[in-house]
Formats: C-alpha cells, sequence, structure tokens
C-alpha cells in the first residue's frame, strides 16, 4: 500500500467527491472546529470523571454531542499523535514515528481534502514535526510555532513570516481562531487549533493561578511501587526512584533546574496543580469559541471535536509523561458536536482512534475519503445505525528508529492487553482489564496459551495494515 499521494491527485479526486445535505439548509455543508490538546489524560474533565475539575465548556461537546469512552490513540507521543489525526494514518503508514521525523508535504491530511473541495483552512497553534518551520500546503492561514513553542510570549510563523506575540498561548491561538472564522463569512471553514496546554512546563493559565491551592494531590498507590512485572524500561523511569537518587547525577542540571524530577513530593503535588491550571486555561478557551459560534449562529452548523494528542500518567506506575502502553497514556477524551446529524446524550464505547477522525469528519461533510486512509469513519456509531461496524481490537505502537522495529507492540481488546517488548527484548505483559483496570498484575507467565492466542490476533490485525514489524512480532521470544 502507498500512503501518498501528490497533491494534483489528491484534488483531482476530491473534486469530483460527492457532497450530501447535512442541514436544513439545501447544500450547506458543516463547519469543522477541532480541539486538541496536549497530554491530556482521559480522566481530566468533570464529565470523564475527574472528581475536582470544573469542565462544563468542553464537558458541553459530550453533553450536547457523544462522549467516546473508549478514544485511543496509535501511538502516545505529541508528533506521532498529530499524523494520524491528519491522515488517517497509522504511524508505520504515515513516516512519522518520532518528535524528529520531518513532515512529508506530499502526505494527503484531512485539511487539504477539505481545501480541495472548497473548504477555508486554517492551521493555527502546535504542529509539531521535527522543528518544521515551513508554511505547509492545503491551508488558507497558518499560524504555527516550532516544537512546543512557549507559554508566554511565543514566536510564531503567520503565513511565512515569524512574528513575536505577546500574551499567553492559549489565549493566543483562542483569538486567532475566532479572527479566521469571522473572516469567512458564506463559504464553510476547517479550523485545526492545537493547544500548547498542557504540556510541560506547566505555566498556569491568566486568572488560574491559585487554582486547586487547597487541594491536596497525592500519588496512586503503585506510584511506590517496584513493579517486577514490568520491563526494565519501564522500571528505570521511576519517579519514585528519582526521589531516593541523586538527581544531579541522574538528570543533569538542567533538568534539575525544571523540576523534572520533583525533589519533593510537596513539589510532585504542586507540579500536578500546575498541570490542571494549564488545562483551565483551554477550559476557558472553549467556552469563548462557544460563545463566539452562538453569536454568528454558526454552532449548530459546525462540528466540533475535542481530543487529546495523547494520555499522561500522573504517578501511576511511577511514571510522569505518557510514552507507555498503558490506559493512561492511550485513552484520551474524545467528544464530538454535531446537532445536525448527532443526537444528544451519547456515549459510545465502541474503540474509536485518532486515525479514524480524517474519515470520520469527511463522511459527516458528505466527502468521500480518498484511499489509503486506514481509520474507520465513527459516522454510523453517533448517527443511530445499529449496523454499524465496530472494532474487537486496537493495535498500539511504541517506534524507535524505524517502524520495521519497534519498541512495543500491543494489541488492546476489550478484556486484555497484550504488550510485546522488543528492540531491546523484554518480558510479555499481559493485564486483564476487566479484573485489573489499573494494570497492576502482569499474568503472562502463567497464561502462555492465552499470550500466543493474543498475539496471533495482533499479527493478524498488523498484516491488514501492512504493519513492516510483523517478522518482529512472529519472532519475539517470551
Amino acid at each position: 500500500m502507498n500512503p501518498l499521494l501528490t497533491r494534483r491527485q489528491l484534488m483531482a479526486a476530491a473534486a469530483t467527491a460527492p457532497f450530501i445535505r447535512t442541514s436544513r439548509a439545501a447544500g450547506r455543508r458543516p463547519n469543522f472546529l477541532f480541539l486538541l490538546t496536549d497530554d491530556q489524560s482521559y480522566a481530566s474533565t468533570s464529565l470523564t470523571g475527574s472528581p475536582f475539575m470544573r469542565t462544563p465548556n468542553m464537558d458541553r461537546i459530550g453533553r450536547e454531542g457523544a462522549l467516546f469512552t473508549n478514544g485511543f490513540v496509535a501511538m502516545s507521543l505529541c508528533a506521532p499523535s498529530r499524523a494520524c489525526f491528519l491522515t488517517g494514518l497509522y504511524p508505520h503508514s504515515n513516516g512519522i514515528i518520532g518528535n524528529q521525523t520531518r513532515w512529508n508535504q506530499e502526505l494527503q491530511t484531512l485539511p487539504g481534502v477539505l481545501h480541495a473541495n472548497g473548504y477555508r483552512t486554517a492551521h493555527i497553534g502546535k504542529f509539531h514535526m521535527d522543528g518544521d518551520d515551513r508554511v505547509q500546503p492545503g491551508y488558507d492561514y497558518w499560524a504555527a510555532q516550532i516544537a512546543q513553542g512557549q507559554y508566554v510570549d511565543p514566536r510564531k510563523n503567520i503565513n511565512g513570516k515569524w512574528t513575536d506575540m505577546k500574551g499567553y498561548d492559549t489565549n493566543i491561538v483562542t483569538d486567532q481562531a475566532i479572527e479566521f472564522m469571522r473572516a469567512g463569512r458564506g463559504q464553510p471553514f476547517c479550523t485545526w487549533i492545537g493547544f500548547k496546554a498542557c504540556h510541560g512546563p506547566f505555566t498556569p493559565a491568566p486568572g488560574h493561578e491559585r487554582d486547586f491551592a487547597d487541594l491536596p494531590f497525592q500519588p496512586p498507590s503503585s506510584f511506590f511501587t517496584d513493579d517486577e512485572g514490568k520491563p526494565a524500561r519501564v522500571r528505570n523511569k521511576s519517579q519514585y526512584r528519582g526521589f531516593r537518587a541523586e538527581r544531579g547525577a541522574r538528570k543533569g542540571r538542567k533538568k534539575a533546574a525544571a523540576g523534572d524530577p520533583p525533589a519533593s513530593l510537596e513539589a510532585w503535588s504542586e507540579r500536578e496543580r500546575n498541570y490542571y491550571r494549564c488545562l483551565m486555561g483551554a477550559e476557558d478557551s472553549v467556552g469563548r469559541l462557544f460563545a463566539f459560534l452562538e453569536r454568528e449562529k454558526l454552532l449548530d452548523d459546525t462540528i466540533v471535536f475535542f481530543s487529546g494528542d495523547n494520555g499522561f500518567f500522573h504517578g501511576e506506575h511511577s511514571l510522569h509523561g505518557k510514552m507507555e502502553p498503558y490506559e493512561e497514556a492511550l485513552r484520551v477524551p474524545m467528544m464530538v458536536r454535531y446537532p445536525r446529524l448527532i443526537q444528544a446524550g451519547q456515549r459510545c464505547d465502541a474503540f474509536v482512534a485518532n486515525v479514524d477522525l480524517a474519515p470520520s469528519i469527511l463522511d459527516l461533510c458528505g466527502i468521500k475519503a480518498p484511499r489509503p486512509m486506514q481509520g474507520q469513519s465513527w459516522r454510523p456509531l453517533v448517527t443511530g445505525q445499529n449496523s454499524a461496524p465496530r472494532r474487537d481490537s486496537f493495535v498500539y505502537s511504541m517506534h524507535g528508529q524505524e517502524a520495521a522495529h519497534p519498541t512495543v507492540k500491543a494489541l488492546r481488546t476489550e478484556r486484555y492487553k497484550l504488550v510485546v517488548n522488543m528492540n531491546p527484548a523484554d518480558k510479555a505483559e499481559l493485564y486483564d482489564l476487566k479484573s485489573d483496570p489499573r494494570e497492576l498484575k502482569n499474568l503472562a507467565d502463567g497464561n502462555r496459551a492465552l499470550v500466543a492466542d493474543l498475539r496471533g490476533k495482533l499479527v493478524t490485525e498488523m498484516k491488514k495494515l501492512d504493519d513492516p514489524a510483523v517478522p518482529d512480532v512472529e519472532a519475539a521470544k517470551f
């Protein structure tokens, strides 16, 4: 399978794609607003189960539309996950297998297809592809920073001109999005917002500097456990070990000065508070965007989709960050609102993934997805089609230097997760998510037949995706 089409081929294919009527107005095509936070864990909104967060604006998307309770990413790292959202392809197919991979401008993207079909398109905020500072094709408006950018006074490439901005990044990208959407009345828009929030270092949003100040933050019990069932790679990342080790010797002065790892549990707790204080800025942004769309009478004709680019560990398994194959890193808050087609108040428990966004939005817009997108449209799942196909498993990857020799391949089914640790080779992991949802007990040693069966299913799914790592998984020794 060749995942690449030239832009000329893409535009020719898209120009002949049929449109459907999606609202009361004949021929009206929905707008699309994509909101992507950074490193947002699943249970970080009030709708998804946070006991202390109050996020009525984020929640509104799911309450007035559909919340995907099993939304996953194909790889829990910034650039690969964003590439999956953009292309509808898995990392081994789109080629973005790490944050240091430069973007291939011949890749077809969701905004590019919409642009070829008459949409005004904008990318605003984080892009994060190997410090790529180019204006990318397929956009009418480009306002991105290199790599992570900064929370305060960021520097952005605005349509090819580097501009030093004043203010807080979350507020800036919101202002830019509103101005873009306001300027193009009469033409459908695709507005893609990549928030820096809530990526570290966590600089609280203005007005939220004292949020949660009186709320105690305690690590989960697995923070203090040196779990022998985990591979050496995971155990060596232990934050708890960092408290007991000489930080300067292990991490170097620069990282120690930045507070990673924190020097104490008190410092760990304050870092957690700052994480959520950043997220509250994104919550404010969603409220401002809703207010604008309502004021301009655009809200019900706009597909609003919200997601995190990957999950995040808040001390589970003594981890900080996201680059491991456990639920806290794989699972993200995903929700969509579009009342013309999607009934309010739905909780969809089917497996959906970031690779599904592109074909799903094109489906909602009445545009045939060009080949070779690997994702599956979730439109049937949220529009009342009871016979809609559902995944019974999902493949997750962690890549090293090349797609053919990954660090991890994992299969997530409704009940089990199998983790194959390779390059370097280490023990297999098997978790029964029904009895052990926190993945605390590795059952691989006592369940060789089940491990073999799940590995066979993993290989089958990988072959369907033309994954070059099949030989590595087949050869892995457990």
